[in-house]
């Protein structure tokens, strides 16, 4: 099997009022993903690379690292990639919900222009297919580009015969490569060749020289491609002191985790979580489980605390559609600074924001501190139509924010610490006055969201009828006379008796002689 030497504002791209789907950065259409494909993928994945050893594949061992809270494992230390030990995992790990990334050494006899070879492929997928501890074939870490053809070939023969379960690799991180370019190139590269179901890869920023300060293009980027081609992407973070990368704090492992979720990652790993036996060459420090010993060290503790809030949070998010990342107080490179919405009118302190939507009138912001080291009071000022509340550690429920009288609001958190929000929209903004007989008033606004023009496809309409386009406080910003049998009309952002719009949420209505018909805009702004 192949593998290297390393181990691994503007606002809402709104799910419209009857409707949902990915939306992919960049200009044209996203690339659509295969149906299906990948769909034993859990909604928000947490793991820790390495799992333990084959000595160490136990029952208890597993319940141990099941307690963490992860629900997926990834190779064993001193993987051997048999059916045997494969079996192994499967039978500790099935009776605790855990989903396994299994490697097969016999894929490597596994050749499509080798028909003969084929029939090893079905015995492959028929060991794992049916049991519901199998999460996807592991295919490798870090691959080069002169590995794609061969990967796209196990990808394809293995989708064929099991859309259930992906293949899976994790890919090179930012720092590998010259330039964001080379690095976009890659990635896009790799999916053109085998069409994942996800995407992965890390980027440990904390070296013993200091930091990389590539982190956040890097999930940019990843995740750029990742919506592009209509898939989920995860991210594993630096955890383990070794070779360059230095001790981390709860603050910076906080830091590392918020970057990833503030841009719409849906899963989380770390690295690592058994000890491997110290080199010369690597230096490894303990991570959550020591060698030998097998001890629990401090950092398993660490990361279970984190993991009990992480775990409800993931899978929230994970059911909404991410929209963008801003960055307040200073942008690290690859980052969008924060600019004034029609949510959010200033934000002081430093501090990572990533906005979302799900298929409600409601959205959400993500805040984190941006200080790894140090605990910040940040001050977010909304718009006076929108009352925050803030989602319980637990994920059990909402608890409102006090508000003062400017809409101003104090979040106090801990170094590289972070919240979710959710910021409901006035409810007279989503009233919609069903229709009584004739033709269905329909609206479509495309492309969301929108950079320099909002093309609406209006249909249906009885008589004149009229199109407005709402900021959050209802106060109509723009509005033109339809007549009847009007097909497209476009909106690039005007104000009237004002400048453009400012990126942010707003809302289309449509309304005729018998009914209404309201759509959200993720306004990103003039070209």
């Amino acid at each position: 099997m192949l593998r290297s030497a390393r181990v691994v504002l503007a606002l809402l791209a709104v799910l419209s009022v009857d409707a949902g789907g990915a939306c992919a950065a960049g200009a044209g259409e996203p690339a659509q993903a295969v149906p299906g494909y990948g769909s034993a993928l859990p909604r928000f994945a947490l793991f820790g690379w390495l799992s333990p050893p084959r000595e160490s594949t136990t029952v208890v061992r597993y319940q141990e690292l099941a307690a963490t809270g992860f629900n997926v494992t990834l190779p064993v230390l001193g993987e051997t990639g048999t059916l045997v030990d494969n079996a192994l995992r499967l039978d500790v790990t099935r009776p605790l919900g855990i989903g396994n990334l299994l490697l097969d050494n016999d894929l490597d006899s596994v050749w499509a222009h080798v028909p003969s070879s084929l029939g090893l492929a079905d015995s492959i997928v028929a060991r794992y297919k049916d049991d519901p501890a199998f999460l996807g074939y592991y295919l490798g870490d870090e691959p080069p580009a002169s590995d794609f053809p061969r990967l796209g070939e196990w990808f394809d023969i293995l989708r064929e015969r099991d859309p259930a379960h992906p293949a899976w690799n994790s890919l090179q991180p930012r720092w590998a490569f010259p330039s964001r370019d080379s690095f976009q190139t890659y990635l896009q590269e790799y999916v053109d060749a085998t069409h994942p179901a996800v995407l992965c890869n890390n980027q440990y920023d904390f070296t013993v020289w200091g930091d990389w300060l590539l982190l956040t293009e890097n999930i940019a980027t990843l995740g750029s491609v990742a919506r592009a081609s209509g898939v989920p992407f995860w991210g594993i973070v630096q955890l383990t002191e070794h070779w360059r990368y230095r001790h981390v704090t709860v603050g910076m492992l906080r830091w590392q985790i918020a970057q990833w979720l503030a841009w719409g990652a849906r899963g989380i790993g770390y690295f690592t979580y058994w000890t491997p036996p110290s080199s010369v060459d690597t230096q490894w420090h303990p991570a959550m489980i020591e060698w030998g010993t097998g001890e629990r060290t401090p950092n398993y503790e660490m990361v279970t605390a984190l993991n009990t809030r992480l775990a409800p949070l993931g899978n929230t998010l994970a059911g909404m559609q991410w929209v963008t990342a801003r960055h307040a107080g200073s942008v690290p490179p690859g980052g969008i600074p924060f600019t004034q919405d029609s949510v959010l009118t200033a934000v002081e302190g430093r501090a990572t924001l990533g906005w979302f939507a799900d298929s409600t009138f409601s959205v959400f912001l993500f805040v984190a501190n941006s200080d790894s080291l140090l605990p910040q009071d940040l001050t977010l000022t909304f718009a006076s139509a929108c009352l925050p509340s803030q989602m319980r550690t637990d994920g059990s429920g909402w608890d409102p924010l006090p508000v003062d009288p400017d809409g101003r609001v104090v979040l106090s958190l801990d170094a590289g610490d972070f919240t979710l929000l959710r910021i409901p929209v006035p409810e007279r903004l989503a009233s919609v006055t069903p229709r009584s007989g004739g033709a269905t008033l329909s609206l479509r606004n495309t492309p969301n969201p929108a950079n320099g023009l909002v093309r609406f496809d209006v249909a249906g309409a009885d008589g004149p009828a009229r199109l407005d386009v709402l900021d959050l406080s209802g106060r109509v910003i723009w509005s033109r006379a339809l007549a009847p049998g009007a097909g497209e009309v476009t909106w690039r952002g005007e104000r009237e008796h004002a400048s453009r719009a400012s990126s942010g949420i707003y809302f289309a209505r449509l309304r005729d002689a018998r009914g209404i018909v309201v759509r959200r805009i993720a306004w990103l702004g003039p070209r």
